[in-house]
């Protein structure tokens, strides 16, 4: 997983929670102290164990979690990958140009990951995106789809048409710019 994730969530948990909690997190989800670093890749078993330690210490799903913390992750995330975004895009103009980011992120470096998304315009109001990804953090990629429309200024919906986590084979978002 990007290190701009793990990040983020430390500063996600610093912004949300009492002083030290992130320490306490870390040390109950059993993964020794560390600097994440933005540019660096980290496991997927370390942010997987972090949700779940803060859902039982908040009595929150991890659903609910992940998708609240992609809101907060989306300005990070377009901020760290911003020469791949256009100035002059729409929340609907990046999620359709999502594929051709994701290629451009990973040409050249063997550690990027990101998840299987195939993207589609279907007019000027709307979007699908097929997300495939053994993560199966599909909340965690709603979050971040209201994140990029919050800080394009633009008010979106989501309907999702199938979901990884209900056994489907990927994720069918629509989104739809109101």
């Amino acid at each position: 997983m990007h290190g701009i994730i793990h990040k983020s969530l430390k500063g996600f948990v610093e912004d949300r929670m009492t002083d030290g909690a992130w320490e306490v997190i870390m040390d109950e989800s059993g993964i020794e102290p560390k600097l994440y670093l933005p540019v660096s890749h980290y496991p997927d078993e370390e942010l997987d164990a972090i949700f779940d330690t803060i859902a039982d210490r908040t009595d929150q799903t991890e659903a609910s979690l992940q998708r609240t913390f992609g809101e907060h992750l989306a300005p990070a995330l377009l901020d760290t990958f911003k020469a791949h975004v256009r100035d002059d895009w729409t929340t609907l103009d990046l999620l359709s140009n999502l594929e051709t980011i994701y290629e451009q992120i990973r040409t050249g470096n063997d550690e990027t990951d990101p998840p299987a998304v195939d993207t589609e315009r279907v007019d000027e109001e709307t979007v699908t995106v097929t997300y495939r990804s053994d993560r199966e953090m599909c909340p965690l990629a709603k979050g971040i789809v209201l994140g990029i429309a919050g800080e394009y200024d633009e008010t979106v919906t989501i309907e999702e048409d199938a979901c990884l986590l209900d056994g489907d084979d990927r994720c069918d978002l629509t989104v739809v710019r109101e």
